[in-house]
Order: structure tokens, then sequence, then C-alpha cells
């Protein structure tokens, strides 16, 4: 006879069953003329998830923007992914109480589209996603919390979207971070686009794929599915390559016929990787300017992005542009170990006088 079990409860962790959020959310409905007439209709009136620490001040504290992931909105990240899981703003809540971090104001914006997500960038087949985070997420946030200095970061597209605010809006960030964020893109998005050719063709095109997919949601099976790469290459297409002269439409870097790469294509895509962009001169000066440059990975995601925050490091830190890097164990969805390092260390670098 077996003997009895008992779990061993004395190493459970925290997040198994965390305790009540002693700091205070919210979700208010804004709209937003930046996003009114983006050419796919996608609704300018959006959510804004937001987090008060549990003194319940707000002023003179840093603002946190935190930027979800591909198909994800501000509120999402306010939620539990099961057992075994806090939320990431019950991991920052715990943080705080236990002193790991710094009280600071937080705000997670919803920048969805039809095709799952914006990566905060101003596309002509999109939108302005990048104008309505900077211009004016973020002016409402300081006016109605009087917070101080801004910090932006963000998981996986996130990350990304982090890296390009920064870039393209130092005088509004002050520090950036990025929890596997996309960079490195021939290794992060090259292996999908034969998915999603394969994808394109049984479907009779990238616009019939589209139609069943709007009709059928169900046709998605997962972001590591075949049909998750179709979705996130047309996604990506639509922020990367859009058609200024044809608003609401973008160009696919691959020829429809054969599946091989257009490199005319596929090198406006490249302008936009986070680790090429560290050649140019204005880059390296903006992020100079950071208190804080901080990526991190884990070191078995799906989508290599823990070998794009390495690339990114190693060349920020050849053209001299401070970086902290950290990696982890773990897959792409492993992400609180990557913001319990980025939360506490951009909230000290924000309110540091001296950093």
């Amino acid at each position: 006879m077996n003997p009895p079990i008992r779990p061993p409860v004395d190493r459970r962790g925290p997040a198994s069953f965390p305790p009540p959020i002693k700091g205070s959310m919210g979700q208010i409905s804004l709209e937003s003329t930046i996003l009114k007439g983006n050419p796919w209709g996608d609704p300018h009136v959006r959510d804004l998830a937001y987090y008060i620490p549990p003194s319940g001040r707000t002023e003179g504290l840093p603002l946190l923007v935190h930027l979800p992931g591909f198909t994800g909105a501000g509120w999402m990240e306010f939620e539990r992914r099961g057992l075994y899981h806090e939320s990431l703003i019950q991991l920052l809540d715990r943080m705080i109480r236990s002193g790991e971090c710094p009280e600071a104001v937080l705000i997670s914006p919803d920048c969805l589209t039809s095709l799952g997500g914006s990566q905060y960038v101003n596309s002509t087949a999109s939108g302005r996603y990048a104008d309505y985070v900077a211009q004016e997420l973020v002016p409402w946030a300081r006016e109605k919390f009087h917070t101080d200095r801004t910090g932006v970061l963000g998981q996986s597209s996130g990350g990304f979207g982090a890296l390009h605010l920064g870039i393209e809006f130092p005088e509004v960030f002050h520090a950036v971070g990025s929890s596997a964020g996309d960079a490195a893109f021939e290794y992060c998005y090259l292996p999908d686009f034969p998915r999603a050719f394969r994808e394109f063709r049984k479907a009779g095109g990238p616009e019939k794929w589209m139609e069943q997919l709007f009709a059928d949601p169900s046709i998605l099976k997962g972001p590591t599915d075949a049909s998750g790469a179709a979705l996130n290459t047309l996604a990506m297409a639509s922020c990367y390559s859009s058609r200024a002269e044809q608003a609401g439409s973008f160009e696919l870097p691959i020829d429809l016929d054969s599946g091989a790469l257009l490199p005319d294509v596929w090198a406006r895509w490249l302008a936009f990787d986070p680790v090429l962009r560290l050649a140019n001169d204005r880059v390296q000066t903006a992020l100079r300017g950071m208190r804080s440059v901080h990526v991190t990975g884990s070191d078995a995601d799906e989508w290599s992005l823990d070998v794009g925050a390495r690339m990114f490091a190693a060349e920020a830190q050849r053209v001299g542009v401070p970086v902290h890097h950290d990696e982890f164990p773990g897959t792409h969805s492993a992400r609180n170990p990557r913001f319990a390092a980025l939360y506490p260390r951009m909230v000290r670098a924000l309110a540091d006088p001296a950093a």
C-alpha cells in the first residue's frame, strides 16, 4: 500500500494564491482624435487600464506605460493566466508592498487592430498608434495623475513598441524596457513566412484567408500554429510595409506564387528592426539620453527573441549606448521573471534625481 501523500505547501510560491491587491485599479474609456477615422474603421474609443499604488498618492511619482503583446490589450494585463501565475499588476503590487520596487503609477493601453496589433507604430494601413500613445495617452495620464518622469516597457510586440516609442519620442519617455521584444527580424519573423505562405495558398490568397478568419475566428489554433504565423505575418506587414498611396493597404514580403522573399519589401521591415536601427546616429542619441535601457529574454523563446535581446545589447554596447541585459530560463510566455527585473530597475531610474 502506498503511503499517504501531502503536497509540500511550504514550498508553494506567492503566485499560487496572490493576496488582494493593495493598490487600486481602474479602467476608463477615452475618445481618441488621433485614431478617429483610421483606415480600417477600428474603434477610436478605447479603454485605458490603470494602477495606482497602495499609498493612493500619485503626484510626483514615475509613470509607467505598459504595452501589451500581440493580440493583447491593457485590461488583459490585469488578469491572471491561471494557477501558479500572478497577473503583471499583482506582481508589481506585491513588489511595491515588499519594498522591492518603489511606488509608481501604471497605465496600459488598448492598441488592438483588426489584425491583432499595431506594433505601436504609425501606419497608413492601420492607424497612428505611436502618436496615440505618446501624444494622447501620456499627456492625459500626466495631467490626470500629476506624475513625473515617464517610462515605457512592454511584452513581446510591446517590448518592440517600447524601444520604438523611446527612439521616436525621447522628449516624452525617459526610460525603456523590453520583455522579449521583437528584434533581429531575420530570426523572429523569417521562419514564419513559409508557414504563412502555405496557409494563404490553401485559402486562395491572403484576403480569402482573412475572410475566413473574420467569419470564423476558431481557425486560429494558437500563436505557434501555422494559422498564428499567417496572422502574425499579415499584422506585421500592415505595420512595417503599408502602402502610403493607398490607405488601409499593405504589401507582404513574400511572393504569393513562389513563396520567395521580396527583398524590397523585406528591406522596409528591416528599417524597423531595433538591432539594425542602432547604426543610426539619431537612434543612438535618443537611447543615450534614457535613464535606463533594459532588455530581457528567456532562453527557450519560441521566436528566438532571447537571441534578439542579446544581439541588441551587444550592438548597443558596441556603439556606446548603455544597456542592461537579463536572461532567464523559460519560454516566450514566461514573462513574470522578466518583469520582476524590469519594473524595479525602471522605477528607480525614473525616481532617482541623480540618474
